[in-house]
């Protein structure tokens, strides 16, 4: 079979690709409402009383999970909208990658049990393993060669410091975790300045697009 035969083989297990990694991601997203608690009473007060009950332990979590997930779609977005073929590395990275997001629903559970470091560092660990995998997945498009054509030099680069920078919250709430756990997740709170940050890192500069 000739390349030119091979071409639409190859467009197809990458839209495919993208495709069940969509639907992956979505059910993750999912998942994290499905679990959560209904709040419970006969009057308005009561039920006020069971919502506020469940904040800091369910639905903030739950909040926190979605913003964290929506972050990991739009990257692993990003970086297909620049890859122009897939290879068997690919695939087996990118699935990687989805592990990492099927298992933040487990995470988020484990963040609203007891207020421990525990939860607070396996939660913190997740996403920094998504940074890893994520990582390996830019380097294999760079390794076997799937960028697009027109992508200016140092794209790989940019997308891997840009990712860095917005999970380096994460990172810094490990230590602060052993001695507050409530504080430590005030320290993701700056994930969100942090991932515009990020965006301005992996735009290339003039001089790059010239």
């Amino acid at each position: 079979m000739t390349d030119t035969e091979d071409r639409p083989l190859v467009r197809l297990s990458l839209e495919r690709t993208v495709y069940f990694s969509d639907a992956v991601i979505a059910i993750a997203m999912t998942l994290l409402a499905i679990e959560l608690p209904v709040p419970q009473g006969d009057t308005s007060s009561q039920l006020w009383h069971s919502f506020t009950e469940h904040l800091g332990d369910e639905y903030v979590p739950f909040l926190i999970s979605f913003a964290v997930i929506g972050l990991f779609w739009f990257q692993h977005h990003r970086f297909f909208q620049r890859v122009d073929r897939a290879s068997g590395r690919l695939l087996v990275v990118n699935l990687a990658c989805l592990l990492v997001v099927v298992v933040v629903p487990f995470a988020t559970k484990v963040l609203g049990g007891p207020d421990t470091a525990f939860g607070v560092v396996f939660y913190a660990v997740v996403m920094l393993s998504w940074g890893a995998v994520y990582t390996l997945l830019v380097v294999t498009a760079q390794r076997d060669g799937l960028w697009r054509d027109d992508l200016p030099a140092g794209t790989g680069r940019r997308m891997i410091t840009g990712a860095a920078v917005a999970l380096a919250p994460f990172a810094l709430s490990i230590p602060v975790a052993f001695a507050s756990p409530s504080a430590a997740q005030y320290v993701w709170i700056l994930a969100a300045p942090a991932s515009v940050l990020a965006g301005r890192v992996r735009r290339p500069s003039a001089r790059a697009r010239a």
